[in-house]
């Protein structure tokens, strides 16, 4: 029998296969050796090694109890300390590539076909609004009329210098035609009428959203690929992709071929005439190419180009959609959220999992208002049920509510930026908090040949930056260089693409430039070491500094006000601000007029010159396949954004005692941030903010199995792309984190009026009631309200009554009055007493119990009552928060950390496991634990070493 080694900060214990047999806790993998999961956090390293099973050694009948008794103390206690996070969270099966075959490659130089080639697709099933990628090889490679490589090729193209490109399509069914192919040269078009007919009007192609599949190159060594962007029903309904309406991606070789039937006497097509294929043989003709070509003199007979020989090499993989949030449509609203546009991704996915099932739960949510806006909307009770923020609010609380995380994400720079002269993307990008301020404060130039004084002497473009090329150096390996900011198709291009309007995120962001010491300085008008100073537009008093919640341009000098044409910020949501990176589609605008008198847009940028910047969230990025920039933090290391340095980051955040939220403490030297190699400085926890007070029961029913469900290990908290799940680029919870959000489904579901964090009820109105009203269920009385103000007579206000106690999960009755008073400050009211114990619990689960609160004294707080806990919460991870801002959060492993649990549960398994163990050791299941773990035994018995 085999046994295992797991080894936990020095602390190991000896496992064996029997474990399976003991309620399947973590399920080894017979003859493997080690365990199916490797888990890792800041906090927190599990490595198995296996190591040789001892020789037998019979055990007496003591022997055997105090074996089940230690290796059920060990396993217990080990479960116990396993933190809750990226390592823990159930993982949904990964995405499996699909390959097949390909069509037969066409040699050129011979005129012949040889064997055929292999295509492959990333994902397949349960696909949502995502990019799959998609590669080939043993295709023809991509040549000029001379026979050279070519390294890129644009869509429609009418050079004709890009012989046998291949194009990708996302299309209608398992068996599309043509004509169900969106962008195809025919979509929608009359299928009857074949591939010799009058190009579809304008837009016809493409009806919904510009073209999302691709054309590309196929390198010299006959391999290609793409990254597709494939659309579901709600982005694209003339496709229609979705759970029950299956779909595919084409992948089609241009081999050439008459495709007009111009060598043919009846004009018939003729694919296997490839005389026409290059414009250097046939003089004329390119129908290997992009180039489209005119078919006849009649006037309705426009242009079109050689797709109908293309279409014989195409390879067809079939997809399938995981249901999405536009099928729940039909489903009745239960509830409305709304704020975050970081959250999209995961709410989206979790909506979508949501409305189906026994008990379909329809959540309405609007992504695209502002976090100040949703806030404030919600507090006055007028906006959504519940509204999520990645900050706290900073106005009193005037409604009961309570903080609920539901998530960890990150702010990301993706990019994708062209080596214009040697071909190919460039995948590794670092950046500072300086750079990114260069970038958002128009301090580069973006002008050549004209002066302007707000960045004379800056760097026209940020590839030209002496900063950037420092830390970026490429691989001299690689054969790969930055592109020059000339070869760019607009010099402002490279101008991020941004959110519009006022966000946490872009708040988040211009906190992290304003917290490091060297973006400060440079914003204060320190130039960089290279001389770059900022954009003097954005030094005080005409700029107010950074924190901001939302990008406004600064700066209108230039020759025709040329500056302020760079940055456009989107108002329509993260997802357009990751569509129009995907795209290759600048947000900049020309400063010349066209015939209007309008400036119009910068043009996609061609494959080639690209070097674009987006700044979205990363579960945006992840979903789309986006490079993400390293960010340097404030250990100095260049991070990107993944579970694990997201978790790094959680790790060190602070508590505020005000509201029971985290985010990082920038600025602040000696905090576990400041000193965390690994942490992601743009990480963001994302809450909800719940009412506590005046939903309705079904109202209260519906943001409770919310919260309930979202935060839930089986469900909302498990990664993968499925309904229901946690999508890409979301950290699930820490575990105190998750206690915190059941906190919050107890607090909702009771209604019992709890405040965030240690924030406490506001002060009733003059000759108001003197105390707050008792809670229910487990939390029972809550504490008595402030006396008020005195009145005119002169007398002082006496002090408020105590709430009374609310027995078996009962409302406590309110505060008595303060009574008429002659101006001087009415004494503090006492606390309400504790509860007795309620019979719902916390969760509100039959039979559950609740532990009576202590009794403060009058005017005072709770004797029992923790720095930064909730007043009237009788439990719950913030309840022994520090006070202290900059504080880290009691999440991390460390000797009073891992001791602590073990020595709680030790007791727990000697008073019950104990005899339990020994009466297992004299039966048929005992003995076979009992030898089962006979190596354990022997191995830990005294005199033997480990």
């Amino acid at each position: 029998m085999a046994s295992y080694t797991l080894a936990i900060h020095g602390v190991h214990v000896r496992l064996a296969e029997w474990w399976r047999t003991i309620g399947g806790i973590w399920p080894l993998a017979p003859g493997s050796g080690r365990f199916p999961v490797y888990a890792r956090s800041a906090s927190l390293e599990v490595h198995v090694m296996r190591v040789r099973p001892p020789g037998s050694r019979a055990l007496g009948r003591w022997g055997k109890g105090l074996l089940a008794l230690g290796t059920a103390w060990a396993v217990v206690g080990v479960s116990a300390i396993l933190p809750l996070g990226a390592g823990t969270v159930s993982q949904a099966s990964a995405a499996t590539p699909t390959s097949v075959e390909g069509p037969a490659v066409w040699n050129p130089a011979t005129g012949t076909y040889g064997p055929k080639g292999k295509v492959t697709v990333s994902s397949t099933s349960n696909l949502t609004n995502e990019v799959v990628h998609v590669s080939w090889e043993g295709f023809t490679p991509t040549v000029d009329p001379q026979g050279r490589p070519v390294k890129f090729v644009k869509l429609g193209s009418t050079s004709g210098n890009e012989l046998y490109s291949v194009r990708i399509y996302q299309c209608r069914g398992k068996n599309p035609t043509v004509f169900d192919c969106y962008g195809s040269t025919k979509f929608d078009a009359d299928p009857s009428k074949g591939f010799l007919q009058p190009a579809p009007p304008p837009g016809t192609i493409t009806p919904e959203f510009p073209f999302n599949g691709g054309v590309r190159v196929t390198g010299p060594d006959g391999r290609g690929e793409a990254d597709i962007e494939v659309w579901t029903s709600q982005e694209s309904q003339r496709l229609g992709c979705d759970a029950t309406h299956p779909c595919s991606i084409v992948v089609e070789a241009n081999y050439g071929g008459d495709s007009l039937g111009w060598s043919t006497e009846d004009f018939s097509l003729n694919c296997k005439d490839h005389s026409l294929d290059n414009p250097a043989i046939s003089g004329y003709f390119a129908l290997a190419s992009e180039q489209a070509f005119n078919l006849s003199a009649a006037a309705d007979d426009r242009w079109n180009p050689g797709e109908a020989c293309a279409w014989e090499n195409r390879t067809v993989i079939p997809i399938t959609f995981a249901p999405t949030a536009s099928d729940c449509e039909s489903s009745a609203i239960d509830l409305e959220v709304g704020g975050l546009a970081m959250a999209n991704r995961a709410v989206q996915q979790w909506r979508s999992g949501l409305c189906q099932g026994e008990k379909p739960l329809g959540v309405s949510y609007v992504p695209n208002t502002g976090e100040p806006q949703a806030r404030a909307a919600f507090r006055s009770g007028k906006g959504p049920d519940i509204a999520l923020t990645a900050l706290p609010e900073g106005e009193p609380a005037n409604r009961p509510y309570v903080y609920a995380p539901l998530a960890t994400t990150g702010i990301s720079v993706a990019y994708v930026v062209d080596d214009f002269k040697n071909s190919g993307q460039i995948k590794q990008l670092n950046l500072t908090p300086r750079l990114v301020a260069k970038m958002l404060t128009q301090s580069y130039a973006m002008a050549i040949g004209s002066t302007i004084d707000s960045v004379a002497g800056n760097p026209v473009c940020i590839f030209e930056d002496k900063e950037f090329l420092a830390i970026n150096q490429l691989d001299p390996a690689s054969d790969q260089r930055w592109p020059a900011c000339t070869e760019q198709s607009w010099l402002a291009d490279s101008a991020p693409i941004v959110l519009g309007g006022t966000t946490d995120l872009i708040y988040q962001l211009t906190s992290w430039i304003a917290g490091d010491p060297e973006a400060a300085r440079f914003l204060q008008g320190e130039p960089d070491p290279y001389g770059a100073h900022v954009n003097t537009a954005y030094l005080r008093p005409k700029f107010q500094g950074y924190p901001v919640d939302a990008i406004r341009v600064q700066d209108y000098s230039g020759p025709g006000g040329w500056k302020q044409y760079e940055i456009n910020p989107l108002n329509n949501g993260l997802a357009q601000v990751a569509r129009n990176l995907l795209l290759n589609k600048p947000t900049c605008q020309l400063p010349t007029l066209d015939p209007d008198g309008k400036h119009p847009a910068c043009p996609i940028v061609d494959p080639g010159r690209r070097g674009l910047f987006a700044i979205l969230d990363s579960g945006q990025a992840k979903a789309y396949g986006m490079p993400e920039a390293a960010l340097r933090n404030p250990a100095g290391q260049f991070v990107k954004p993944t579970l694990e340095s997201l978790q790094a980051a959680v790790s060190a955040m602070p508590v505020d005692p005000a509201t029971g939220t985290q985010k990082l403490p920038y600025g602040q030297a000696g905090t576990e941030f400041a000193k965390s190699a690994n942490a992601y400085p743009l990480s963001v926890v994302q809450y909800a903010m719940v009412p506590t007070g005046g939903l309705s029961t079904e109202k209260a029913k519906a943001a409770s199995d919310f919260l309930r469900r979202v935060t839930d290990l089986g469900e909302g908290q498990r990664y993968g792309s499925g309904p229901g799940h946690l999508a890409s680029g979301f950290l699930g919870l820490t575990q105190d984190q998750r206690s915190q959000a059941q906190s919050a489904v107890a607090h909702v579901t009771a209604q019992d009026g709890t405040y965030p964090g240690n924030q406490t009820a506001p002060k009733p109105p003059e000759g108001g009631n003197g105390g707050q009203s008792g809670g229910t269920g487990d939390n029972g009385g809550t504490t008595g309200g402030s006396g008020t103000a005195g009145g005119s007579s002169g007398s002082t206000g006496s002090t408020g009554s105590t709430g009374s106690t609310g027995t078996d999960g009962g409302t406590g009755s309110s505060g008595g009055t303060g009574s008429t008073g002659s101006g001087s400050t009415g004494s503090s009211g006492s606390l309400g007493s504790s509860g007795s114990l309620g019979t719902g619990g916390s969760d509100g689960l039959t039979g559950g119990t609740a532990p009576a609160a202590a009794a403060g004294a009058a005017g005072a707080p709770a004797a029992a009552a923790k720095p930064g806990a909730t007043p009237g919460a009788t439990s719950g991870p913030l309840a022994a928060a520090p006070v202290a801002a900059g504080t880290p959060i009691a999440d991390r492993s460390g000797g009073a950390r891992l001791l602590l649990p073990i020595a709680l549960i030790a007791g727990a398994v000697l008073l019950a496991g104990g005899p339990l163990a020994l009466v297992l050791a004299g039966t048929p299941a005992g003995a076979r634990i009992a030898a089962g773990a006979s190596g354990v035994w022997a191995r830990l018995r005294p005199g033997r070493g480990a």
